[in-house]
């Protein structure tokens, strides 16, 4: 495998109260398969952050807002 890959277990955080999702969201069901093509995913790898985000140009403006870099590398993601 070529370039940066996630660790078997991430960083816990605290679990929060889903105080939002309905009754009848719960009963119709929330996961299904799905493709690269269909749910881009783009993971910063950079210093461990492992924060997703759905296309290359939203991780590198995470990139410069929180890293302070414009380094496009340490980026996971199965849609190239």
């Amino acid at each position: 495998m070529h370039g940066p890959s996630l660790p078997s277990v991430l960083k816990s955080k605290p679990a929060t109260h889903d105080t939002t999702t309905t009754h009848d969201q719960l009963i119709a069901g929330l996961a299904r398969v799905t493709s690269p093509q269909e749910t881009p995913i783009y993971i910063c790898a950079f210093q461990d952050c492992n924060r997703l985000f759905p296309s290359r140009d939203r991780v590198m403006l995470h990139r410069k807002r929180d890293h302070n870099s414009e380094e496009d590398r340490d980026i996971i993601t199965w849609n190239e």
